[in-house]
């Protein structure tokens, strides 16, 4: 009998609990749901940030030539972006000095327009922070500055296999250059 009368109870209060939580279900889903954003922000932000670039990391994108010729010489207009990147994980803010670009053959052995004539908006060098990007907009335009290239600049600038927009940066996290190279274009010829 004493066994019988403690599963009865035992029951009741299952029964009771068991009420009580289908009444407080969706209450309690409610918060579950609203709490969500903010538990998976909460751990986005405790994970480790796998980005390497304790340093500037540099890139060129965008890279655009056009060339042209008269009987002074070679013309060149161009334009590319210098993108820098640099991770959470630096020891601080960097400050970045363009030293110079140029632009090769595809497989940059051979110089065609060294030192590269850019002109920027930007106020260089840049200040780049912990876990951002900066971009700067380069153009050249051997024109605009009075000079041509040399007449047999357009067949190199102009060749089959394409070419390149090389430079080195200076970071100030970091002794010495770092080199930078564009992806293989082809610029637009007479």
């Amino acid at each position: 009998m004493k066994a019988r009368a403690r599963r009865s109870a035992a029951t009741t209060l299952a029964a009771a609990a068991l009420a009580m939580m289908s009444n407080a279900a969706p209450a309690a889903l409610a918060m579950m749901s609203n709490a969500a954003p903010a538990a998976l922000a909460m751990m986005a932000s405790g994970c480790i940030n796998t980005d390497a670039a304790v340093f500037v990391e540099p890139s060129i994108a965008a890279p655009e030539a056009t060339v042209s010729s008269s009987a002074l010489g070679t013309g060149l207009t161009a334009s590319f972006a210098l993108e820098l990147h640099l991770s959470a994980r630096a020891s601080g803010s960097s400050r970045v000095a363009v030293r110079s670009f140029a632009i090769t053959s595809a497989d940059q052995k051979t110089s065609i327009v060294e030192p590269l004539p850019v002109e920027t908006t930007a106020a260089l060098p840049v200040e780049v922070a912990p876990d951002s990007d900066v971009t700067v907009a380069f153009t050249v335009d051997t024109g605009a500055q009075g000079g041509t290239l040399p007449a047999d600049a357009a067949a190199a600038l102009c060749a089959a296999e394409g070419i390149r927009v090389t430079g080195a940066i200076e970071d100030s996290l970091e002794d010495g250059a770092t080199p930078v190279a564009s992806a293989v274009f082809h610029a637009d010829c007479p």
